[in-house]
């Protein structure tokens, strides 16, 4: 054999050689690539080794678990429960007009004490008293032509400033639209709201507009 075939048989070989490497190398790499990620079980405790848990991924991030839900406890409830309902007597009763016929005094009877229901019922039963049959037609005539008043109120804020078994104080601030004469005009006011409780429940035993 010349040496020149000799020479071209020992280069063909080494080029096979080396081309069969680099085909092992790139199969391996495309392996490893597709491997799944191994998820290692979890005991009863939720470790999955190496002081990991279930909430731990592989790059180490923690997912945090969901906050479980504050349930109120009964005097959290009791005073949520106080404070709501000054906030609605304080929008009943602050918002009228001169169409509805004390109907804002109306709506709250069942929300207060018998003191204050005395106090703010007091003009209604004045007007109820005024209308006999003698003086009927004069009043229906004079409130046909009274001009249109209304006031519209809205909380737009709360806070128990003091609390006791049988007495509390709220404070609110709130939003005021009055209409009159076809004019809108809005303002912010505050009130505070007396309560006691009568009978294991609240009720409403003042009002201050600040």
């Amino acid at each position: 054999m010349s040496l020149r075939a000799r020479i071209f048989i020992i280069v063909s070989i080494i080029a096979l050689f080396i081309l069969g490497v680099s085909m092992l190398l790139i199969v391996r790499s495309k392996n490893k690539t597709n491997l799944p990620q191994t998820i290692v079980p979890a005991d009863n405790t939720g470790a999955v080794g190496n002081g990991q848990t279930v909430g731990q991924v592989a790059t180490g991030t923690v997912i945090p678990d969901g906050l479980p839900a504050k349930t109120p406890t009964p005097l959290e409830a009791e005073k949520n429960g106080a404070t709501q309902l000054a906030k609605v007597f304080v929008e009943r009763y602050g918002t009228y007009s001169t169409d509805n016929n004390f109907q804002n005094i109306r709506e709250v009877e069942t929300f207060v004490s018998r003191s204050l229901w005395s106090k703010i019922s007091a003009p209604m039963l004045q007007r109820s008293a005024s209308m006999d049959v003698t003086l009927r037609d004069s009043v229906e005539s004079k409130t046909t032509t009274q001009s249109f008043v209304g006031m519209t109120t809205k909380v737009i804020s709360m806070e128990l400033v003091s609390w006791s078994d049988t007495k509390a104080t709220i404070e609110l601030k709130t939003t005021r639209t009055e209409e009159k004469n076809g004019v809108v005009s809005a303002h912010y006011q505050n009130a505070t709201v007396e309560m006691v409780k009568v009978n294991s429940s609240w009720l409403v035993d003042g009002l201050v507009w600040n």
